[in-house]
């Protein structure tokens, strides 16, 4: 047992490493107040598709329309809800935005993605971000954005905004999306390499180089992807650009989820594609994860039973090891530290979620996402 708490350790001094790498290297939008921004200031499209948005809509359009940053259109598409979204866009008017009725969504298409494209498609910015509806930015974002693309260029630009958890399940879930990113991908090999495994994009906040976002085939190009971010991301490194996964904790804020009905639908609805509906990936995931984060605590009490010092010592090392990581990630983008004592039940949780999404795609008849189904066959061809 010894031996395997020793690899366990290894591993886990891995992932700490990778932390602390990316505490350090990751791109963030602070140090871009003495930036010029050379020439006319670039035309920006800022798109948000959509869908029983009642909730958020008028709250992430304000947050649009009193940017600092004048040189930009705003484009919201209603993407044929069953709720007020529509109704409360068209009580708010201002030049710059334009409001559209999204078309019916054709077979083989995933919702977001034909909205998207949609959007697109009217769009005359040299720049477009995509922008969730539950993405609200601060008032400087789109000023320090252009600075941003200026200094470094990317063809992609995508962003971890800060992540508001104010229920006890998403305070248990939602600091998992920093830890799975933070520790697995270096931000560096994000950036530099062209190895399609390590990109990383989220799509609350996307924002792409218009000759780039037409090389790849734009949306279209993922018209069936339930994870178009990732998708997409993928498509501009296959066609040689950039990405940049920056950390957009000080610009904008989101809220995914607020219950644990809608993070359990929300994270079911996503794991499963975004491992590329790889029964092999999702099993690895599912077998990695038991292996460093939970089975330390078995160890353990195997140590307390046998009264093995040693066993006990070194799994307690490997149980504190990720608590450690999550306190890190918590005080950088500003999630519960006291949270991060929970480790185990968030792993637990986590699993729990990946064998659900594998069920509901693999085996179960589909993911219902805002009163739309989405089966195995259609994410998939």
């Amino acid at each position: 047992m010894l031996i395997i708490s020793y690899i366990i350790l290894i591993l886990l001094l891995l992932l700490f490493s990778i932390t602390i790498l990316n505490l350090f290297t990751q791109k963030n939008f602070n140090k871009l107040n003495s930036e010029v921004i050379k020439g006319s200031q670039p035309f920006i499209s800022v798109m948000i598709p959509a869908r029983n948005e009642e909730k958020n809509v008028t709250k992430c359009i304000e947050s649009i329309l009193n940017q600092s940053y004048k040189n930009f259109e705003l484009i919201v598409l209603d993407d044929n809800s069953i709720d007020k979204t529509f109704e409360l866009v068209n009580q708010i008017k201002d030049e710059k935005l334009k409001v559209v009725k999204g078309k019916p969504l054709p077979e083989g298409w995933v919702g977001k993605s034909f909205a998207c494209q949609q959007l697109f498609e009217i769009s005359e910015g040299e720049l477009l971000l995509f922008l969730d509806a539950d993405t609200f930015l601060k008032p400087d974002s789109l000023e320090k954005i252009v600075k941003f693309v200026c200094k470094y260029k990317p063809d992609l630009l995508s962003l971890m905004p800060e992540e508001i958890a104010l229920s006890f399940w998403e305070k248990i879930t939602i600091p998992l999306l920093h830890f799975t990113v933070y520790t697995m991908l270096p931000m560096p090999a994000v950036e530099k390499t062209s190895k399609l495994s390590l990109t990383m994009s989220n799509g609350q906040f996307m924002l792409f180089k218009r000759e780039s976002y037409i090389k790849i085939g734009g949306h279209e190009s993922v018209r069936n992807k339930m994870v178009d971010d990732v998708w997409l991301g993928r498509a501009i490194k296959s066609n040689g650009g950039k990405i940049i996964f920056a950390d957009g904790t000080d610009i904008c804020e989101c809220r995914m989820y607020e219950n644990f009905k809608e993070i359990f639908i929300g994270f079911t609805k996503n794991i499963f594609p975004g491992l590329s509906l790889s029964t092999f990936n999702i099993f690895f995931v599912i077998t990695l994860f038991s292996f460093l984060f939970i089975f330390p605590y078995i160890l353990f009490f195997i140590g307390f039973f046998s009264n093995d010092i040693n066993l006990m010592s070194l799994s307690l090392i490997n149980i504190f090891i990720p608590i450690i990581i999550r306190i890190i990630h918590s005080l950088k983008y500003k999630q519960s530290v006291i949270f991060s004592f929970l480790n185990l039940i968030s792993m637990l949780f986590f699993i729990v979620l990946c064998f659900s999404s594998f069920y509901v795609f693999k085996i179960g008849k589909g993911a219902n996402w805002k009163d739309r189904f989405y089966d195995f066959k259609t994410v998939s061809d």
